[in-house]
């Protein structure tokens, strides 16, 4: 009874030994910031637009943002979209409108979504820019491209990310979230993300 009573205490130590290591394994990357942070829609070049002014269907129009990041109205010529979120951009179109036409009420309607994109490289099946309309997953990423060549290496899959001034460099085993051994490695991609698959 007393050798039962030893090792049922011996187990139980080992099995709260096993949890604290476990809570205090290391993280996929100590560089890499695996929370995801806040997506602002922000206006971008090739993104279709609708402005409507009410009652002034001569100011209402459907156009594209130039690759200057500019758009060209009646009365006020061009105005600077990209960068700027549709309800930025309603206020700026106001406030110009308002000199020519008193209390002026404008829409931006996002009509195509042409500027979110994101590079996949190297050893998948279709590699390029891929136009994203959200943050996605490196799965979904790597899908977007057709998915992984015969010969590529799936435990050493990179991706460049801008922080402000800063570029980032992180490996991110893909062979893990392919095995379902760790999901937390199938991180969001962001717009103006690059992922070479070597």
């Amino acid at each position: 009874m007393m050798i039962l009573k030893k090792n049922i205490f011996h187990l139980i130590t080992l099995f709260y030994i096993l949890l604290l290591i476990a809570s205090c394994a290391a993280p996929v990357s100590d560089s890499l910031d695996m929370t995801p942070r806040d997506f602002k829609y922000v206006i971008g070049p090739e993104d279709k637009l609708r402005i409507y002014v009410w009652k002034q269907p001569d100011l209402s129009l459907s156009i594209q943002v130039r690759i200057d990041g500019k758009i060209s109205l009646p009365l006020i010529n061009d105005v600077q979209a990209a960068g700027l979120t549709p309800e930025q951009l309603k206020d700026e179109i106001s406030k110009k409108l308002s000199r020519f036409i008193e209390a002026p009420t404008v829409s931006v309607i996002v009509d195509q979504i042409n500027s979110l994109k994101i590079v996949v490289q190297g050893n998948v099946l279709e590699p390029g820019v891929k136009t994203i309309q959200s943050p996605i997953t490196l799965l979904e990423a790597i899908s977007l491209a057709g998915g992984l060549g015969e010969w590529a290496n799936p435990k050493r899959v990179k991706i460049i990310r801008k922080e402000g001034n800063q570029e980032k460099t992180f490996i991110i085993n893909y062979r893990n979230i392919m095995d379902g051994k760790d999901s937390r490695e199938n991180i969001p991609i962001y717009p103006g993300d690059t992922i070479i698959v070597p």
